[in-house]
């Protein structure tokens, strides 16, 4: 009998969280230069647009910054032109195009009004959207956020950002989790024929590879197996919208006055650790909200959950 209920009791888990794969729907935004993908998530009638980092990452490893929050929301998740599930040709990769497509997306759902939530890259969209069209944002959270003020590319990009990135691939915690892929000849292959001579496995190089992405991306490396993306779910080519971007810009004033903005950053995230630069930005915008997770990185809802999901909740409502 009690090997009947313990059956039944794990069915029924095993029923919801198929119930919970599934419960979504998926549809395309039809642009004259490219088809956005685009999934809905969650039966409120509180929308909230979710965008991604990159430029050419990929929607999917976002679902895991809203987990457990579908109940609660209304989620728009879609992939950015020139992203994984929304392929075009390079010449119709712009920066401005992007925006748009934000725009027309919005449209086609019918939105008066918008909650947005981005990452990384995404914020820049996220900004400029909400600088083009004020009084459409009601909300505007950003994660992973670039800094809302620069007056060039190297302003973002610094001598300070490439020398966090090496201090975040270079930790001790990096070094000693792959030792052992280095013991088994790691630094010896120089071909793909090389790795059947090898006592390494195709397996063991992607998880190496893992290992090296999440050391920029999260703090807490004992987590580096939740870090998704990267490899086949980025596309390179969309990157050359980077160059379409005017980096002169200042957002400050239109995140202080229109839109309820919070910045969630972890303090090792690779733009800005312990968000210095943007605590002397916000000082004379006191009603942008900036809220600085200690021990956690770019994708601070990796290493930190529940405090992430306080920030992002006190953002979106």
């Amino acid at each position: 009998m009690k090997a009947f209920i313990l059956f039944i009791l794990i069915s029924l888990q095993a029923a919801s969280l198929l119930a919970q794969d599934t419960n979504y729907s998926e549809w395309y935004l039809q642009r004259e230069d490219v088809e956005i993908y685009v999934k809905e998530i969650g039966a409120e009638k509180d929308t909230v647009i979710v965008i991604h980092g990159g430029f050419g990452a990929n929607h999917d490893y976002m679902m895991d910054a809203i987990k457990g929050l579908e109940s609660r929301f209304h989620f728009v998740l879609y992939d950015q032109r020139g992203s994984l599930l929304s392929p075009t040709d390079k010449e119709n990769l712009s920066f401005q195009k992007n925006v748009d497509d934000l725009y027309e997306l919005t449209k086609a759902l019918e939105l008066k009004k918008v909650k947005l939530f981005c990452h990384s890259m995404g914020t820049l969209v996220g900004m400029e959207f909400t600088k083009q069209h004020p009084d459409l944002v009601t909300n505007l959270v950003l994660a992973g956020a670039l800094i809302p003020k620069s007056d060039s590319i190297q302003s973002v990009f610094s001598e300070r950002h490439k020398s966090q990135v090496n201090f975040l691939l270079n930790r001790r915690e990096v070094e000693e989790l792959a030792q052992p892929y280095k013991e088994k000849g790691l630094d010896s292959l120089k071909s793909v024929q090389d790795i059947g001579k090898s006592r390494l496995s195709h397996k063991d190089l992607t998880e190496h590879w893992r290992l090296r992405f999440a050391a920029v991306n999260i703090f807490d490396l004992k987590k580096y197996n939740l870090v998704k993306g990267g490899r086949a779910y980025y596309k390179k080519d969309a990157s050359v919208m980077t160059q379409t971007v005017n980096w002169d810009y200042d957002y400050r004033k239109v995140m202080n006055d229109k839109a309820k903005t919070t910045v969630v950053n972890g303090a090792y995230d690779f733009f800005d650790f312990d968000g210095k630069t943007f605590k002397t930005l916000l000082k004379q915008y006191p009603k942008v909200q900036l809220n600085i997770i200690p021990e956690a990185g770019h994708n601070a809802w990796i290493d930190k959950p529940k405090l992430f999901e306080r920030y992002l909740l006190e953002g979106l409502e």
